[in-house]
């Protein structure tokens, strides 16, 4: 999910419906495509790319549609775009202090153990049992998209992942 933010920052296509990037919007080459023609080509592979995670998670599907590196599912269009960026991609994700490094860091900063337990406590009663997969978005999104009751892609922003309040009413609406 990271990658598809991260192309989608390269070329400009982080608009209203997502939040502002992180990466810097470089204006990459066309290659005689109409920006707005990429964009939706972009927008269609996204949702899909976060249905069919939703299926997989939930256990309906094994395979995802991104085969990097060479993305042989993708329409072929996008399929270039995704092919020209992956090296630059996997770069930033591998360095030292680059986004598998700082994911990492963000998956252990919540401590949701303690807000179950004070939920618990609150609520005089044991949450029910769950499974929440949850897919760190570095940039990119303005808030959490719930895909299904067990899994969710969730920007790093304190607001939601290091929010206690966001995690009880969470608990209190579903568990």
């Amino acid at each position: 999910m990271n990658f598809l933010m991260f192309v989608a920052s390269a070329h400009g296509l982080l608009t209203d419906e997502f939040g502002e990037g992180t990466w810097p919007g470089s204006q990459f080459s066309s290659g005689g495509r109409s920006n707005e023609k990429f964009k939706g080509q972009w927008n269609e592979l996204w949702k899909q790319c976060v249905y069919q995670k939703g299926l997989i998670k939930s256990g309906i599907q094994r395979s995802l549609i991104l085969d990097p590196p060479e993305f042989s599912m993708a329409d072929k269009d996008v399929r270039a775009a995704l092919i020209h960026m992956w090296p630059s991609f996997i770069k930033w994700w591998n360095m030292p202090a680059g986004g598998q490094a700082a994911m990492n860091y963000w998956e252990g900063a919540p401590n949701l153990l303690s807000y179950v337990q004070e939920f618990e406590s609150q609520v005089g009663r044991k949450i029910k049992p769950f499974k929440l997969d949850i897919d760190l978005v570095y940039t990119g999104l303005r808030e959490p998209i719930e895909v299904n009751e067990q899994y969710m892609i969730m920007p790093v922003k304190i607001d939601y992942l290091l929010n206690r309040n966001w995690w009880m009413k969470r608990f209190e609406e579903r568990y």
